[in-house]
């Protein structure tokens, strides 16, 4: 049976009355590419693409110019498709812009094509963060629609050449704000030799200044809460109503929900998701973790901290995996942007690879097997045991797990 994606978007139930197909979009070969923002492909950009982007834009020809690199369709508005829409040459533009600015400004020692797609990524959650304000303040004109406490419509922020810049400004302020979750959603590394955290910062800076912006007057909370209060103010035509504050800062969709879609005209699409660099330590794992979820990951990795034989491979596809000696992966743990489980898509899972059931049926160990299926294992058409975790499970299963995972793994445990 299809799994439920939890990132589904829950505003296109109210703008289509159905439910956001996911897997429709994606597979789209004829409009604009629906492209998802949570999953994780350790891939680099093409050289190709990179070389020709050098070739085709100088630094000369690129600066100054006002690139708009994506556009939000409100889900309020009917006859278009919602989500946001990134134009690919725009985006491109702006990451082989930025290229050139990081060039000038740090000393990077990797590989050309590795630094432009973790740029990408920066101008990719960068617009996406001033997306998601858009989409904040649409939910919250539906919401106040919805309680008959205001009659303008979303597109009265458009329309209104003043709410209009102010949009603009808090849209800027907002992703300066998020510079963390930018940067933990790129998957891009924080410290030395070179902190994309401060990468994002300095993007967000430059297009300020680009875009002539006093983005800068809403930064620290005192001052955005007076910009949300001047935008609220903007919604009412009566001045008694005044007294209502605009202080949230999460729409009905979340920031890895809404539709993404890559507008790519006559050229070929650069990505088919969005290009994301894997995980390069246990914290980035454990950032893609759900939070409730973590803690059995970390009683996963204490048998290592235990253990000489023991060691965990990082760069193990997107997740992490356990393993013995030379190369002899025990199990595995992936976060929940791993996609490639049909048991258990986007949640957080322990597997068993393929090699480890065969290595137990060798040494006649089938009793292992089965315990594995009674503690909740299921099996995937790659030949594997999945195990999805959930904050729900029981100690007493979880305990029984981890007793099964100590066997495996060669410690010296006795069934109770």
């Amino acid at each position: 049976m299809p799994t439920k994606n939890p990132f589904m978007s829950r505003a296109k139930l109210y703008a289509e009355g159905g439910e956001d197909n996911f897997t429709e979009g994606l597979r789209n070969i004829t409009g604009p590419k629906r492209i998802f923002q949570a999953r994780i492909e350790p891939v680099v950009i093409n050289k190709r693409i990179f070389e020709k982007q050098l070739q085709t834009y100088s630094v000369d020809n690129l600066r100054g110019v006002k690139r708009e690199i994506y556009q939000y369709r409100p889900f309020t508005k009917k006859g278009q498709p919602y989500g946001v829409y990134f134009s690919q040459e725009n985006l491109l533009q702006e990451t082989t812009w930025l290229f050139y600015e990081v060039q000038k400004h740090f000393d990077d020692p990797r590989d050309p094509e590795l630094i432009y797609t973790d740029l990408l990524m920066v101008v990719f959650w960068s617009n996406l963060a001033r997306a998601y304000f858009e989409h904040i303040v649409e939910s919250e004109f539906f919401k106040l629609n919805s309680m008959n406490v205001l009659k303008k419509s979303f597109a009265f922020c458009k329309e209104d050449d003043q709410a209009a810049g102010l949009l603009e400004n808090l849209t800027l302020a907002y992703a300066f704000r998020n510079l963390s979750e930018i940067a933990g959603n790129s998957g891009i590394p924080s410290g030395n030799p070179f902190d994309y955290q401060w990468i994002a910062r300095f993007y967000l800076m430059k297009k300020i200044k680009e875009l002539d912006s006093v983005a800068m007057d809403y930064i620290g909370d005192t001052r955005w809460y007076d910009g949300m209060e001047k935008l609220v103010h903007k919604f009412f035509e009566d001045e008694a109503k005044h007294s209502y504050h605009f202080f949230a800062e999460t729409g009905i969709d979340f920031l890895k929900s809404i539709p993404v879609y890559l507008e790519v005209g006559d050229a070929m699409p650069v990505f088919e998701t969005t290009i994301k660099s894997s995980p390069r330590t246990l914290e980035d794992v454990m950032r893609e973790t759900k939070p409730e979820n973590r803690k059995f990951f970390r009683e996963i990795l204490s048998l290592v901290e235990y253990s000489f034989e023991l060691s965990v491979n990082l760069s193990h596809d997107v997740g992490l995996a356990i393993e013995k000696g030379e190369n002899e992966v025990l199990f595995e743990l992936f976060p929940q942007t791993f996609t490639h489980s049909m048991v258990a898509t986007f949640t957080d899972i322990v597997c068993i690879p393929e090699e480890t059931l065969n290595r137990l049926r060798n040494n006649e160990d089938d009793a292992l097997i089965e315990r594995l299926i009674k503690a909740g294992f299921e099996g995937d058409s790659e030949g594997r045991l999945t195990l999805i975790l959930t904050h729900k499970i029981s100690w007493k299963r979880w305990n029984e797990v981890l007793d099964i995972l100590k066997s495996i793994a060669g410690f010296n445990t006795k069934k109770q």
